[in-house]
């Protein structure tokens, strides 16, 4: 089974965000990043899948030279060959855009299924990957919270509203959006580190996918950012700031108060 796991690279959550001075992203200068919470938990499944029937996990990005980094702990999870579809735009606000760099990345290597995470932990649209599953014209299910695979078909178990659950079956090749917590993530063994430190990384610019320039992805179906602004405090809300553990300790004392009772 050959199967494509889309990642995509994101800010740090734990960090402090400060808006940027034209107030259509956030300061970007000095900010760390990591793999996006479901795209791990699709890695995982990918490679789980790839040790029971066997075949080769690709893992695919689309965004900057920051993202190798991305790739090479996938590498080092159990994907067996990385793909990065360069992209210098660091916010990459447009699913539409960023959709169809994947799709004309993934025609180009052999695919099963697609995996990749429900959705963004940045902008938390959950339109990638059934954009993606359009431009590929295959068939597609979100919130993916089990997978099995069988010959030429795929059977895996949705979460819907109210803790339903719906179970759905698909030939291959098919794309699903999985869902957190669907397994454990592995931690990478010191020997895979170093194995894809040294691992290359195949790069595709525009030539590469047949098009002119990556405007021809999102040409009629642009989405751009207006504004951007922080969380505004009403009547008698309280803004909690701080890192993690200054706010995990101002929401405990404010549960400890009793006036905090009386005024929910």
């Amino acid at each position: 089974m050959d199967i494509v796991v889309c990642l995509k690279q994101i800010p740090n959550p734990d960090l402090q965000f400060q808006i940027a001075a034209d107030g259509k992203d956030v300061k970007r200068e000095g900010l760390t990043y990591r793999t996006n919470g479901s795209d791990e938990f699709a890695l995982e499944e990918a490679v789980r899948l790839k040790e029971k029937h066997k075949g080769k996990v690709t893992a695919v990005t689309v965004g900057p030279a920051r993202t190798v980094q991305m790739l090479r702990e996938a590498l080092a999870k159990g994907a067996d060959e990385a793909m990065r579809v360069a992209d210098d735009d660091p916010a990459a606000v447009d699913p539409m855009k960023v959709a169809g760099m994947l799709a004309a990345a993934v025609r180009k290597i052999p695919y099963d299924l697609v995996l990749t995470g429900v959705q963004s932990d940045d902008y938390q649209y959950s339109e990638t990957g059934g954009v993606l599953a359009g431009k590929l014209g295959v068939p597609y299910a979100s919130c993916v919270t089990k997978v099995e695979a069988a010959g030429k078909e795929v059977k895996v178990w949705r979460e819907l509203e109210g803790g339903v659950n719906e179970v759905c079956t698909m030939p291959l090749p098919a794309a699903v959006t999985i869902q957190y917590g669907i397994n454990v993530p592995r931690y990478a063994p010191l020997p895979a580190i170093m194995r894809a430190a040294r691992a290359p990384i195949r790069e595709l610019q525009p030539k590469d996918l047949g098009v002119a320039g990556w405007e021809a992805f999102s040409s009629g179906h642009t989405l751009a950012v207006r504004s951007l602004s922080p969380p505004q405090a009403r009547g008698r809300a309280q803004m909690i700031t701080g890192t993690p553990e200054e706010i995990a300790k101002a929401v405990a004392r404010l549960l400890r108060e009793k006036s905090f009772y009386r005024g929910a």
